[in-house]
């Protein structure tokens, strides 16, 4: 085996060194190592982890069930992972390309579209002919190392056009979304957001990438809007250079308002974090990126160590240098979703979801992975950090409601995980009272589960978008896909978010399988006429 991936390589030198630009000869010796080891993480393209080829817009869906609330008049997003190529290896749910599931309610009625995102990335594999870019998963142990060479070698014969890729991105574009100065953006932390149009009958397609000025580092999937000023916080993080982690504002109309480095010792995964009233709060946990663990363990190259603490800084909103932080040290943990986090007091308190330990490298869940809902307390004047679990509740993407970022928030939702399913698919929603007293362990007040159905990550729209005529926090809907295997088939849920009856208000029936997938957004009919279309530097 060792001889074969010293062939390999070797291979790959001669192509360099004569100047061999092929493409599916070089690409096909990386093909050859990578498919040299064991398949694994193969259970994200079984079932409804699996891709859609087709894109389709129905204009008349079917309600099966109930009526859709009069209230409802916008679009139910989902964000996702699907492969426009089938992996010719191994592959991880995080890297497929992304792909928007689109369902328009107004007037009682429902039409659906699905549009997978044209990044750069999928215009130069569709150019090529096949799968260009190696894969995440492929970039394990040793192999790895020389799948990763390859990458390289292959931008310097033209495979992949370097400087193409410096200007454009790599991005698939498939994590979240977001709407902030009448755009659109679907995001992805490894790149800038793709802009997407929505027109008013549900149609979505791509208008292209975004350029932020002089913001030079991807942007997160997770930015936070404060609905007080119109402005939105972005962070962005790099795991092979410096700056590791940047902190921006954008204004209401999406000029740069601000950017500096955070000075961070080691490149991790900062996925998401949260904002206050006076605070950015950012999270620097030790899930890093570490080259040697593919020689020294045989893994990927982001591990999680558990011998090294987790921090929560506080940046004030007012900062024009990240050296104004101040960083909270706390036992490790991970923390990919945050609910939300606020001041209370003269403390900040934020909620999130989170695990003890979390492996990139599983093949399968167990429930040791598991995330709960954590409460953390962090007081300035004392210098001091403190947490503590609320709820025994396995689950993650939580959700509140979406005006209420940076404020005090007695509700929240997430998605819980069936602990016994090795691919762990969501099997219903839970809702928390974040005023649950210390005294009393468990802050999950109600859940909805589905007997055999799976399904993902909800999203919170309130009955009205004038809290006066809404009857408290909750009072709004919950809509979320839901798979049932039975029938192959796929279907939006539509929730009582205040009472949380099983029993759903209405049930719409979609033309195809919408696959398991990650964030979800809620664009109202009034986002959609203000989109602004496009003027804004737009790359495509």
């Amino acid at each position: 085996m060792a001889t074969r991936v010293i062939a390999c390589v070797a291979g790959g030198a001669v192509c360099f060194v004569l100047g061999i630009r092929s493409r599916r000869v070089v690409n096909g010796l990386q093909v050859l190592i990578a498919k040299g080891r064991k398949n694994k993480r193969r259970n994200a393209l079984a079932g409804n982890y699996g891709p859609v080829r087709r894109e389709v817009f129905k204009e008349q869906c079917e309600v099966v069930e109930g009526e859709l609330p009069a209230e409802l008049d916008g679009v139910y997003i989902r964000n996702g992972s699907n492969p426009y190529y089938d992996p010719y290896a191994s592959y991880h749910w995080f890297e497929g390309d992304g792909m928007v599931h689109a369902t328009r309610i107004k007037g009682g009625a429902a039409s659906f579209c699905n549009h997978l995102v044209d990044t750069h990335k999928l215009r130069e594999e569709k150019r090529a002919g096949f799968p260009i870019y190696a894969k995440f998963g492929d970039q394990e142990g040793v192999r790895g190392v020389f799948v990763a060479m390859l990458e390289l070698l292959k931008q310097r014969v033209g495979i992949i056009r370097g400087a193409s890729v410096a200007q454009q991105g790599s991005g698939t574009a498939n994590t979240s979304l977001v709407c902030h100065a009448g755009r659109l953006l679907a995001l992805h932390e490894g790149d800038l957001p793709y802009q997407l149009k929505m027109l008013c009958e549900g149609v979505v397609s791509t208008v292209g990438r975004l350029s932020l000025g002089d913001w030079k580092v991807p942007v997160t999937a997770h930015p936070k809007l404060d609905a007080s000023t119109g402005n939105l916080h972005i962070i962005g993080y790099q795991i092979d250079r410096q700056p590791y982690l940047t902190y921006g504002v954008l204004s209401p109309n999406g000029s740069l308002l601000k950017s500096f480095p955070v000075p961070v010792s080691f490149p991790s995964m900062f996925h998401d974090f949260a904002i206050t009233e006076h605070y950015a709060v950012i999270m620097h946990m030790p899930l890093v990126f570490d080259p040697k663990a593919m020689i020294e363990h045989n893994t990927l190259p982001v591990i999680f160590k558990p011998e090294m603490p987790s921090r929560i800084g506080l940046l004030p909103l007012t900062a024009r240098s990240g050296d104004e932080i101040v960083w909270y040290e706390l036992p490790s943990f991970y923390v990919f979703h945050i609910a939300n986090a606020w001041e209370e007091g003269g403390k900040v308190k934020m909620v999130a979801c989170q695990a003890d330990k979390v492996d990139l490298n599983a093949t399968k869940f167990t429930e040791g992975m598991g995330s709960r809902m954590t409460e953390y307390i962090i007081d300035p004047a004392k210098g001091t950090a403190q947490l503590r679990r609320i709820s025994s509740v396995v689950g993650d993407f939580p959700l509140v409601h979406p005006a209420m970022y940076g404020k005090p928030t007695r509700y929240a939702y997430t998605a819980v995980t069936d602990t016994k399913d090795e691919a762990a698919q969501v099997k219903g929603i839970a809702k928390f009272d974040l005023a649950t007293p210390p005294t009393e362990k468990e802050a999950a007040v109600a859940t909805i589960e589905w007997d055999s159905a799976r399904g993902g990550e909800a999203f919170f729209v309130p009955r009205s978008q004038d809290p006066s005529q809404c009857n408290g926090e909750d009072d709004g809907f919950l809509l979320v896909y839901v798979y049932e295997a039975g029938a192959d088939a796929s279907f939006l849920h539509v929730y009582n978010a205040q009472t949380m009856d099983s029993k759903p208000l209405a049930v719409v029936k979609l033309p195809q399988r919408v696959p398991h997938g990650f964030h979800t957004y809620w664009m109202s009919a009034e986002q959609i006429r203000q989109q602004q279309l496009p003027g804004f530097a737009l790359q495509h």
